[in-house]
């Protein structure tokens, strides 16, 4: 029976690396500045982006890949009996979903899985790991998409941001529109809920930024223990290695990921930001 393979967007964050080393395939977004565009991660790595959201006159955008990538992804991965797996970012926040959904569509055969992981970034990168790892040990299409909406459903994501502009000038705000105009010295954590972005709770300082984060993670495993882990950032290494510290230390975490947030994620999340994303086992 032919290996399942696993397809992600690129807004999962995967670092390439690990991506290439279990062969998943990543389905990459655009990021738009102006009249220029640019192949997420494969023409615009993290940080040439926040670099250029720095210095560009324009405002980025974004756009999802097309129903026929989409469909050339799949017909290859198909091409030798293999089944696919294909995860994605929530579909509140972005039309790529839907885009695979219509992709298969256009194929029109073969077995193919799409999940609206209903989160992003790792939140959805981690499962992807976790389902390329069992398929390569010879789990079928069935498990696999048992084990994937199993992980979701144990995995919590909280992110801080230094401002919420981008996510409001990029329409992602969600229910986090509740704490606009409230931040003065105040840093949000937020978190998604149904799919959008939801606040969490307001942190006064950024010096309580860390420390606050560990304690909701610890307050969220309660009487648990911390599975696949990853710390994720927007151009802010030191705060992200800050983080994994705490983390690590607080919960004896050790195979834990530290990753860049893409260009598609920088975009609405703005840098600054860093986030962990948890498994409680």
């Amino acid at each position: 029976m032919a290996q399942v393979k696993i397809v992600v967007d690129s807004t999962s964050d995967i670092p390439r690396n690990l991506a290439e080393g279990l062969d998943i395939t990543v389905v990459p977004l655009t990021v738009h500045f102006g009249d220029r565009e640019y192949v997420d991660w494969l023409e615009l790595a993290p940080l040439e982006f926040y670099d250029l959201l720095e210095t560009s006159p324009h405002h980025p955008y974004t756009s999802p890949p097309t129903p026929e990538a989409f469909a050339e992804v799949y017909e290859r991965l198909l091409a030798d009996g293999s089944p696919v797996l294909s995860l994605h970012i929530s579909g509140g926040l972005s039309e790529t979903v839907r885009q695979a959904e219509a992709g298969k569509a256009l194929v029109g055969r073969g077995e193919i899985e799409i999940i609206d992981s209903r989160v992003v970034s790792m939140a959805c990168g981690l499962p992807a790991i976790v389902a390329a790892r069992a398929a390569a040990g010879g789990a079928g299409l069935p498990e696999l998409v048992s084990l994937v909406r199993g992980f979701l459903g144990r995995t919590s994501l909280f992110f801080a941001v230094d401002t919420l502009d981008y996510l409001v000038r990029n329409g992602r705000i969600g229910r986090a529109q509740a704490i606009l105009g409230t931040l003065l010295a105040i840093k949000p954590v937020l978190t998604i809920v149904d799919g959008l972005v939801a606040p969490y709770e307001k942190v006064r300082g950024e010096k309580k930024i860390i420390p606050r984060m560990v304690e909701i993670m610890g307050q969220m495993l309660g009487s648990g223990k911390a599975g696949e882990t990853a710390i994720v950032h927007a151009a802010c290494l030191d705060k992200a290695i800050a983080l994994r510290e705490a983390v690590c230390a607080a919960f004896g975490v050790k195979d834990l990921i530290l990753c860049d947030l893409g260009a598609v994620v920088g975009t609405h999340s703005g840098p600054g930001t860093v986030g962990m994303v948890f498994e409680k086992v």
